[in-house]
């Protein structure tokens, strides 16, 4: 790495100078968590400066906790955690230089812990089992040829695959050609709502809810109501009845964990039937349950052609993958997969096939037995600490599935200044607000699938000491 200095460095102070360019490169990512910075001897030959000035300025760095070890051997970039539990130091005052002028910008702030939703646990991805299938689809491509463009509905055997086990795990009727491959969940909400509804059509969304769909649906230029989600799910009776379409997660409501009752998901269904309308149903979270078991999927109930399931392996397996899918009536397919082939051609055939052999050889059901059994250790650790003395904080909405869990604050908690606080200590958790347009429900959410069991004892001390 390479630092310049000019006349206009030397004319504001050549430590102060070194100071901002090396904070800026670590800011920009030019220099990375864990680089190695010259050694101060040496950067200061490379500059024709003192080494006085460079120590001056790793100082500094080292005391805003940028840098870490600075000595004649060199320094190292610090690793965001590392840097989130340092205390913020003043701002360096330096020797013969004039202030640094005033900014309205924030200073960032790395929490030593970010309890994420929708994040499964790192840390257990099945790598060994996928380079294996890897390697298997790959001799498989090979031989077949595989270096043209492939269906844009998916790889014939990914999509076999799919609907033989979402059979299984979850009851789903579909045969292959209801199936179309997508590049997560995200990217099956966009062809389904360019296939099916145009600029000023209406779309319901469940308020609170899911913020990537409703912004999704304001970009392709629908007009998005918000309706009302409770401790039951969707209210139905709420619903605009010129919605072209609606959008839910009944098997585990985004953000507050409910599920939709039997009763709603017959009057939705009954709803949809009478005004033509299309349900999305995004089966969000359904891979892992702790309590009783889940309904059926409201696409197994549907006997009129309204209900487009989409799932992906996003939480299962991880969404570095890309991959979702969408399982549609079969008149609709055909148009869903020339919204896919305008997009991007297809999948990766490579991946795909991986998948198709990881699911058809019984390598995702054993990882999902392991998976379940991870998580419903940290999500027991929740509910257990909810429902334990030495605090007023509120109690979980829902408690039944999924890699997060929701609160409902009581009175006189309020949940900015409790986000606030938790930041401060070094804690990022996610207030329920973020994912509403008009309800008001003030709460908590908690991520805890890549959140280990270590780091979630130290969440809830923050919390509880925050909460004091």
């Amino acid at each position: 790495m390479d630092f310049y200095l000019d006349a206009d460095d030397h004319r504001r102070g050549l430590a102060r100078a070194l100071y901002e360019k090396i904070r800026q490169a670590i800011a920009e990512g030019r220099i990375r968590p864990g680089d190695q910075l010259p050694p101060s001897r040496e950067l200061a030959k490379q500059l024709a400066i003192s080494r006085f000035t460079v120590t001056t300025a790793y100082g500094y760095l080292v005391a805003e906790g940028f840098l870490e070890g600075a000595s004649a051997a060199g320094t190292r970039v610090t690793l965001p955690a590392r840097r989130g539990q340092l205390r913020r130091a003043a701002p360096p005052a330096f020797r013969g230089t004039a202030p640094s002028p005033p900014t309205n910008e924030p200073a960032a702030v790395t929490p030593a812990m970010q309890m994420e939703l929708g994040v499964p646990d790192a840390a257990s991805f099945p790598y060994t089992e996928l380079r294996t299938q890897t390697w298997r689809a790959m001799r498989e491509l090979r031989a077949a040829g595989g270096t043209q463009y492939g269906d844009a509905a998916g790889e014939p055997s990914l999509r076999a695959a799919i609907a033989t086990w979402i059979h299984r795990s979850r009851g789903v009727r579909a045969t292959p050609d209801e199936v179309v491959v997508t590049a997560g969940a995200q990217q099956a909400f966009d062809i389904v709502l360019s296939a099916l509804t145009r600029p000023g059509d209406t779309v319901a969304v469940e308020d609170p809810g899911y913020p990537p769909f409703r912004q999704l649906a304001e970009l392709r230029g629908a007009k998005v109501v918000p309706v009302q989600a409770d401790d039951h799910g969707l209210i139905v009776e709420s619903l605009p009845p010129r919605a072209r379409l609606v959008y839910v997660t009944p098997s585990h409501q985004f953000p507050l964990g409910s599920v939709l009752s039997l009763v709603r998901r017959r009057l939705l269904l009954d709803w949809a039937q009478a005004t033509g309308a299309v349900i999305l149903e995004d089966d969000y979270d359904s891979e892992f349950r702790f309590s009783d078991r889940p309904l059926e999927p409201m696409q197994r109930l549907d006997t009129g052609a309204r209900v487009i399931y989409v799932g992906s392996f996003s939480k299962s397996l991880s969404p570095s993958l890309r991959t979702g899918f969408v399982i549609a009536p079969r008149e609709i397919v055909s148009a869903l997969a020339g919204v896919r082939q305008l997009l991007d051609c297809h999948s990766p055939a490579l991946l795909q096939r991986t998948l198709a052999r990881f699911l058809d050889d019984g390598s995702m059901d054993r990882h999902l037995r392991r998976m379940r059994k991870l998580y419903r250790t940290r999500h027991q650790f929740i509910v257990d600490w909810f429902a334990g003395p030495g605090h007023s904080l509120g109690h979980l909405i829902a408690i039944d599935a999924g890699l997060h869990l929701t609160a409902e604050l009581h009175a006189p908690w309020d949940e900015q200044t409790l986000c606030t606080r938790a930041l401060d200590a070094g804690l990022r958790i996610s207030g329920l607000s973020k994912f509403s347009v008009e309800s008001i429900r003030p709460g908590l959410s908690f991520g805890y699938g890549n959140t280990p069991p270590e780091k979630l004892e130290a969440a809830f001390r923050i919390l509880r000491k925050v909460t004091r």
